[in-house]
């Protein structure tokens, strides 16, 4: 078997266990734990319920909600679940089937009824998420026991451990979201002017990938080490819950708000160093969303809601941690809602287009090469900027079909002009961190380029520094397969990141792009003069060609050709142009 195989192999056990993980907590969390908001957890949009009796159906999300609200409150809390069988089966691709049988030991009075329910469950892994879409259950066996009241007692104490009506989460410690409502809302009962309140909401980034790499029993360990860290970061933190799977939600009390802030900036630090560093290969970091209480404020569910709305404004290509509510981040909320609705018919329709920028030799003044960057302009002729819709892409994984649409596009205008007999020159095209980690990235890679017949040549691969973390191993494996097929890499940002040495070293790199930064600072730092030199000196020692981005005066021109820049792009030469104009261009140059 090969390496890639076993990957893979490796890849659907992990995916199977994760499925059977999700249907067993589904039914823990009804019949014991009584908990709507972990059920809820994994439930998709369009899920379909067919229960054990005929008014148990639900076509959907909401009403599967309705109902489930509505029958939650029957069952018995002292419940006894025991699984008997659960096994997975791989529909189709991304699909899995869950079935099983759980034996139930449901009080009701004095008595003990043994039910054995048959359970079906469809889930669905869709960019990278869990989905339940269908729910089928069957109750097949009713027995009365009389007598078994130690099991009864048995379950009571159990019960009785995990916090009496369901006041604590039993994996972190720390309350369940109802409690804690109840609680925070006592809490703020009076609010004094001496003291300001705030309700945060925390995440944990990438705790999907530390599930599925390293098991249920770490990712709960994560869970809850998370929850003392969040507890002890500081006196000001009140009250804290899990508000459902890796989502925690305190209610804090601050003198200062900007320390407060550097309170929970130095939360997000140590939980790198002193929690992350254990699941590296997964990289968790933490994400906050902070709505700040006045005195007229709204029930703590909105305020709640309110919270987790800046927690989800923050971008992923950005190293900020915080985000704190106002009215700017929810109209910021419904745009991104909007571009989300629209991205897969935007793709339909053709509204995203492959935009070229030349690079040119500073010797020759000639293109010798060009950067692809994608440009969305709707129907009506406006345009959606790319700072607006790639952190949504990025965040929801449409990034990768987009980043690939880049590379057919680039592709398929090389294939015409080489059929054409027309001069071209190798194009680099920006790959996401999320398209690095598709397990088929290489090769859909070369799958593309056999389609169009594009000599690999032609194409860079453009990453860019920051998207890099320690562990660089697997992904220079990757990048070297790639390499061994003809194609070139290319390192954006140069200087920006951390470790930009090591990259040099771990990497197969074949061009280094220096970061347009250093070079705004050149007329009035010297620092950056040097900082610049160094590094085109460095890179061309190492046998690698340097390009300067963001040129945009003569005079900076100048100072490169002077220290032996090779290639130059920006505004001084020509902007992003539909791929139409610089075809043009490029003809004119060569052809005249």
């Amino acid at each position: 078997m090969t390496t890639q195989e076993s990957r893979e192999q490796e890849i659907k056990r992990l995916n199977a266990e994760k499925v059977k993980q999700i249907a067993l907590c589904h039914f823990y969390s009804y019949y014991v734990r009584h908990n709507m908001s972990d059920m809820l957890a994994y439930v998709g949009e369009d899920v379909t319920w067919l229960g054990s009796q005929s008014n148990f159906v639900a076509h959907n999300r909401q009403e599967f909600e309705n109902l489930l609200e509505r029958e939650i409150k029957k069952v018995p809390k002292q419940c006894v679940m025991k699984v008997i069988s659960a096994d997975v089966s791989q529909v189709s691709g991304n699909c899995y089937q869950v079935t099983g049988e759980l034996e139930l030991r449901l009080p009701v009075q004095d008595n003990v009824y043994y039910t054995n329910l048959r359970f079906s469950m469809m889930i669905c892994k869709e960019d990278g998420k869990f989905s339940i879409v269908s729910i089928h259950t069957s109750a097949i066996r009713k027995t009365a026991l009389w007598d078994d009241t130690q099991v009864l007692k048995e379950r009571q104490k159990q019960f009785s451990e995990e916090g009496g009506e369901n006041i604590q989460d039993p994996v972190t410690g720390v309350l369940q979201l109802g409690a804690f409502k109840e609680r925070a809302a006592r809490q703020l009962e009076d609010i004094s002017k001496e003291k300001n309140y705030a309700l945060i909401c925390t995440d944990i980034c990438n705790f999907e990938r530390v599930n599925n790499l390293y098991g249920m029993q770490k990712a709960d360990k994560l869970l809850a080490d998370t929850a003392k860290m969040i507890m002890a970061s500081s006196k000001c933190i009140l009250l804290c819950c899990r508000s459902v799977a890796d989502h925690f939600v305190a209610l804090a009390c601050y003198q200062d708000f900007s320390t407060f802030r550097n309170m929970l900036n130095e939360l997000c630090n140590r939980f790198v160093v002193e929690i992350g560093n254990e699941y590296s290969d997964a990289y968790p970091r933490l994400g906050i969303g902070v709505y700040r209480i006045d005195k007229e404020h709204p029930p703590i569910q909105k305020m709640v809601e309110y919270a987790n709305l800046a927690r989800k404004s923050l971008r992923t290509n950005t190293t900020s941690h915080i985000a704190v509510y106002d009215e700017r981040v929810y109209t910021q909320l419904i745009r991104a809602g909007k571009i989300e609705q629209s991205m897969k018919n935007a793709m339909a329709q053709h509204e995203f287009k492959a935009f070229i920028q030349p690079k040119y030799n500073l010797e020759t003044g000639q293109i010798v090469g060009a950067e692809a960057l994608v440009r969305w302009i709707r129907e009506d002729g406006s345009m959606i900027y790319p700072d607006d819709f790639i952190p949504i892409f990025e965040k929801n994984g449409f990034i990768v079909e987009l980043d690939f649409f880049i590379l057919s596009e680039v592709c398929r205008m090389i294939q015409r002009r080489l059929q054409e007999k027309r001069h071209c020159v190798p194009i680099s095209i920006n790959q996401s961190r999320v398209l690095l980690q598709e397990k088929d990235y290489v090769k859909r890679v070369a799958d593309i380029l056999k389609k169009y017949d594009t000599p690999p040549r032609y194409i860079e691969l453009e990453l860019t520094e920051r998207i890099f973390r320690d562990d660089l191993t697997d992904l220079a494996k990757m990048m070297g397969e790639l390499r061994n097929l003809g194609i070139r890499w290319s390192i954006d940002d140069f200087g920006t990141g951390y470790s930009s040495l090591n990259l040099l070293k771990e990497l197969p790199v074949d061009i280094i792009k220096i970061d347009k930064s250093f070079l705004d600072e050149t007329e009035s730092s010297e620092t950056s003069k040097i900082i610049i030199r160094k590094t085109v000196e460095l890179t061309q020692e190492l046998d690698k060609t340097v390009v300067c981005e963001g040129v945009e005066t003569e005079n900076q021109a100048d100072y490169l050709r002077g220290i032996r820049c090779d290639m130059a792009q920006g505004y001084l030469y020509a902007k992003p142009m539909p791929m139409e104009e610089f075809e043009k261009l490029l003809d004119k140059e060569i052809y005249g």
